[in-house]
């Protein structure tokens, strides 16, 4: 049933799965959202001017209790839509809260995110944005294309930003990365430490995957949907090994949207052979 889903009731559920569990990371660790702490509100250093303007409000919203609340909003919000995200209008509705909670937090504090969250923010706005269409088709499609575009756009910023590091071109960022304490998998650093080739082909594997992103779109399906499976593989590793698995499910809840690209491609090609 969740395969057969139509892809933006699928992307969603894999998206609300990401953010579900990040909140509840949140929630787990509250004593962090009290001042001086990591998690601490941000709000009177970030916007001052706005903090002056409205003191009391400012130190509602940094307050602890309004913390807690703002991630059990997220929480719910995806529950929901993991639950019911077949409805369209709870799709929709839930997909705007989580929007707003996810700029609230980004407001309320810098600290605490990484791309996997501006993936999800993207995700949220584009379902939330389209469900207010009226033809359930054309939202569909809309949405579906907006985000096989957000993503090959964030492959190809990242790859990039790697091609033009002198650290990534040396082959030896994989190795470096693998190593840390935040990051790393002894297991891991033992065996590229050994075979330092295995290190670097990873580096340049990643850099030439995300570069060449854009050729899934042109590639015959099996070798498109081949290629897509194995940059699933690569962010299952990066969970794996890396400890970053919101990026499992922040990118896994677009790739629905190429799976629906690669078919409608498909059926365009095929247009002229049946007219023929």
């Amino acid at each position: 049933m969740f395969l057969s889903a139509p892809p933006e009731v699928t992307a969603r559920r894999v998206a609300s799965l990401g953010t579900l569990v990040s909140a509840l990371e949140m929630l787990s660790q509250t004593r962090k959202f009290e001042d001086g702490e990591m998690l601490s509100g941000q709000l009177a250093n970030m916007r001052p001017k706005f903090a002056k303007r409205f003191p009391r409000l400012t130190r509602a919203l940094e307050s602890k209790q309004a913390a807690v609340a703002l991630y059990g909003v997220q929480a719910g919000a995806s529950a929901a839509t993991l639950i019911w995200g077949h409805k369209r209008s709870v799709r929709t509705a839930g997909s705007a809260v989580l929007a707003v909670t996810g700029a609230a937090g980004r407001l309320r504090s810098p600290f605490g995110g990484d791309g996997a969250d501006q993936l999800q923010q993207v995700i949220n706005i584009v379902l939330a944005s389209t469900g207010t269409f009226k033809d359930g088709e054309k939202a569909r499609d809309v949405a579906m294309r907006a985000l096989a575009l957000e993503t090959t756009i964030s492959y190809i910023a990242s790859g990039v930003v790697k091609l033009v590091s002198p650290v990534w071109l040396s082959g030896e960022a994989f190795s470096g990365v693998i190593r840390t304490r935040n990051y790393g998998d002894q297991r891991v650093y033992r065996l590229v430490h050994e075979y330092p080739m295995a290190g670097k082909l990873v580096t340049w594997g990643t850099i030439a995957a995300e570069v060449s992103f854009p050729l899934v779109f042109v590639l015959p399906k099996p070798a498109a949907k081949a290629f897509l499976g194995s940059m699933t593989l690569f962010h299952l590793g990066i969970g794996q090994f890396m400890g970053l698995n919101r990026f499992v499910l922040a990118f896994g809840a677009t790739h629905p949207a190429l799976l629906y690209v690669f078919a409608q491609n498909e059926k365009r090609a095929e247009l002229p052979r049946h007219e023929g």
